[in-house]
C-alpha cells in the first residue's frame, strides 16, 4: 500500500532530478524534494474533477502550497496558489468548453 503513496514521491524526484542534485545537503534536498512534492499536489487536488466541478459552478476555491517543517515549527507559503481553471492544464480540465 505505501508503495503506492512513494511512487508519487519518487515522480517528484524524477521530475525535480537536476534541480535536486545540484543540492549537496542532504536535509536541504529532502526539504526541498518536500517543498516540490507539495507544489506537484496542488496540481493533483486542482485538476481533480471535485475542485473543478466546483468551479465550474461558481464556487470561489483557491489551493495554496503551504508547507509545515517540523524542524523550526514554522509554516512556510511557497508562493503557489490556484483559484480558478484557467491555471490548470487544458489536458487535465474535466469540462469540455474549458
Amino acid at each position: 500500500v505505501i508503495d503506492n503513496w512513494l511512487r508519487h514521491i519518487r515522480d517528484v524526484q524524477r521530475t525535480h532530478f537536476v534541480e535536486l542534485s545540484k543540492i549537496t545537503d542532504e536535509d536541504a534536498k529532502f526539504r526541498r524534494l518536500c517543498e516540490l512534492n507539495v507544489i506537484e499536489q496542488v496540481h493533483n487536488v486542482c485538476s481533480s474533477t471535485i475542485v473543478q466541478s466546483a468551479w465550474d459552478a461558481g464556487e470561489e476555491i483557491s489551493v495554496h502550497a503551504w508547507i509545515y517543517d517540523v524542524a523550526d515549527g514554522l509554516l512556510k507559503d511557497l508562493g503557489v496558489a490556484v483559484s480558478n481553471p484557467t491555471a490548470v492544464n487544458q489536458l487535465y480540465r474535466t469540462k469540455k468548453n474549458a
